[in-house]
């Protein structure tokens, strides 16, 4: 298994925790071995995802986005989508433990969770606000969360603290930093409790309205929100936030 996620074994519970960088900043490499140790989880484990303390995860790496040929924003967008599905395909319960900033990608992640705790940091979807399209499968796995929030949050584009995320249903719950492991631990470990079956089944229940909405979704979305990607116009945008976070590091 990749480095960049270190395996824990807690029993009925699989902790991965997300090991790449300060920030956890997304790319091909880190959402591949999120995607593979999802799948890769022993058959009735339940998981807790996590980052490392100080971020769960801040996002795509724009950084190295910018750096790389144009195709690669195509290859990164595809590999969010389907790290995004692993986990909410999982049949067993999967819980975000939220340690820290959990920004667009990020947030993504986070929201394909069964369940999400947060100890603190920031949570949000702000890509409109960098200038970037989301792809119609992320954008109904977050509405499967977010419901009629969904708008408020891609318009405005906010990140936003704990408190406020509790309100809008972006996570389940609020807990101190140095509860978080061991209250995640509980929660997984008490959902993998459950028949296993039985769990699948109530699952796939709660999701198949968002899972008929993704699979309407239209077979070239991803290419097209890849090729905006692309376009001079949001890649300018994209350089105008990587120069926005440097100033701020």
């Amino acid at each position: 298994m990749s480095e960049l996620i270190l395996i824990e074994d807690r029993g009925a519970v699989t902790v991965l925790h997300m090991q790449h960088g300060k920030v956890n900043a997304l790319d091909v490499d880190l959402l591949l071995a999120v995607r593979e140790a999802v799948q890769s989880t022993p058959q009735g484990s339940a998981i807790v995802l996590t980052g490392n303390g100080r971020a769960f995860s801040a996002g795509l790496d724009l950084r190295a986005l910018l750096d790389a040929p144009l195709g690669y924003s195509g290859e990164l967008l595809g590999e969010l989508a389907r790290a995004c599905r692993a986990i909410f395909d999982h049949p067993r319960p999967v819980v975000a433990a939220v340690d820290g900033a959990a920004i667009a990608g990020g947030a993504m992640l986070a929201l394909a969770a069964d369940t999400r705790i947060m100890s603190h940091g920031v949570i949000g979807l702000p890509e409109l606000r960098v200038g970037v399209p989301i792809p119609g499968v992320l954008m109904e796995l977050a509405r499967h969360v977010l419901g009629s929030h969904l708008s408020q949050h891609l318009l405005q584009g906010a990140a936003v603290d704990p408190e406020q995320a509790l309100a809008v249903g972006l996570v389940d719950e609020i807990v101190g930093q140095e509860q978080l492991r061991d209250r995640a631990l509980a929660v997984a470990g008490d959902l993998a409790d459950m028949p296993v079956a039985s769990y699948a089944l109530v699952k796939q229940g709660l999701q198949a309205a968002a899972r008929a909405r993704m699979n309407a979704v239209p077979a070239n979305d991803e290419a097209v929100v890849a090729s905006a990607w692309q376009s001079e116009e949001v890649r300018a945008a994209i350089a105008r936030q990587v120069e926005r976070m440097s100033k701020r590091q």
